[in-house]
């Protein structure tokens, strides 16, 4: 099956000379492309950066592995016969948006990747922005504002972890006011109810089903009702690092061998990344 995977931390621990064998892997996988998330900036000590990433992945996190983040375009240019749409992981940008957001665009990236966690998060080990930053929640969705509109104005995709249960309404406010602007919501949201909503009342929004194979193993007919209800926005996602290609292979053989109609999984897999960016089927270039 090939397919495409909306969601990838661009995170390895290997040498930067074993990053074409990895590609070989994810072609082998059956990926046609992904979009990758850079974090281009980010603080000089570990402690606050491991304070805004959830606790599962702090094996594979330390600043040397952040390094090789900074000028992803080389390494991206190793990638031959992948299409890599590269995002700016913007997570630790507070200041001087407008002219960062332009910035980065003219240098690559195509799409902005958001983790919305003003207050913390326990249950994913996220500290979150108030401890982090040191920040009230009012400031964070201020700062989070600006990113979005600045993104939204340089044409960027937008794709960001946020809890519905508790910023449904400034999530919503986002989407609503940039209705040119695609939004992937990742994870359900955490809430299919949630989520449903804002599928419903806005063409522009999408959500992935990274991270959710553990749910859906626990209730599979009701992940599968929600996929089959919105065939259409929900888009494949590993969450997987980029190092580790073998989780990006175990998340599509779940999801693949749950979704039971071939038209289903064509569309998750593959026609609703391409209608997320924009692309029609069988065109080349992002």
């Amino acid at each position: 099956m090939k397919f495409y995977d909306a969601h990838i931390h661009f995170c390895y621990t290997c040498h930067t000379d074993h990053l074409t064998h990895i590609f070989m892997q994810l072609k082998e996988i059956g990926i046609k492309g992904f979009d990758a998330f850079f974090m281009a900036e980010f603080p000089p000590e570990i402690t606050p950066i491991l304070e805004m990433i959830p606790g599962d992945y702090h094996d594979g996190i330390t600043l040397n592995t952040l390094s090789n983040q900074k000028d992803p375009f080389p390494l991206i240019g190793k990638a031959t016969d992948l299409e890599i749409v590269p995002y700016l992981d913007a997570r630790f940008i507070e200041t001087g948006i407008e002219q960062k957001i332009q910035m980065y665009r003219a240098a690559g990236f195509k799409g902005l990747k958001l983790l919305y966690v003003p207050e913390e998060d326990s249950g994913l080990k996220i500290s979150g922005m108030q401890k982090a930053f040191g920040r009230t929640p009012k400031q964070s969705e201020r700062i989070t504002s600006l990113l979005i509109d600045n993104a939204s104005i340089q044409e960027m995709f937008i794709t960001i972890h946020a809890d519905l249960r508790k910023y449904g309404q400034f999530i919503e406010n986002m989407i609503k006011e940039h209705p040119m602007t695609n939004f992937n919501i990742c994870h359900f949201g955490f809430s299919r109810k949630a989520v449903s909503t804002l599928l419903d009342k806005y063409p522009n929004c999408f959500t992935d089903l990274s991270s959710l194979g553990p749910f859906m193993a626990k209730s599979p007919s009701s992940y599968l009702d929600f996929i089959k209800h919105y065939q259409d926005k929900v888009l494949f996602g590993s969450d997987a690092l980029v190092g580790r290609p073998e989780n990006v292979e175990s998340s599509s053989r779940f999801f693949g061998g749950r979704l039971d109609d071939p038209e289903l999984i064509e569309k998750v897999f593959s026609r609703n990344y391409l209608a997320f960016h924009k692309r029609a089927i069988g065109r080349e270039e992002i």
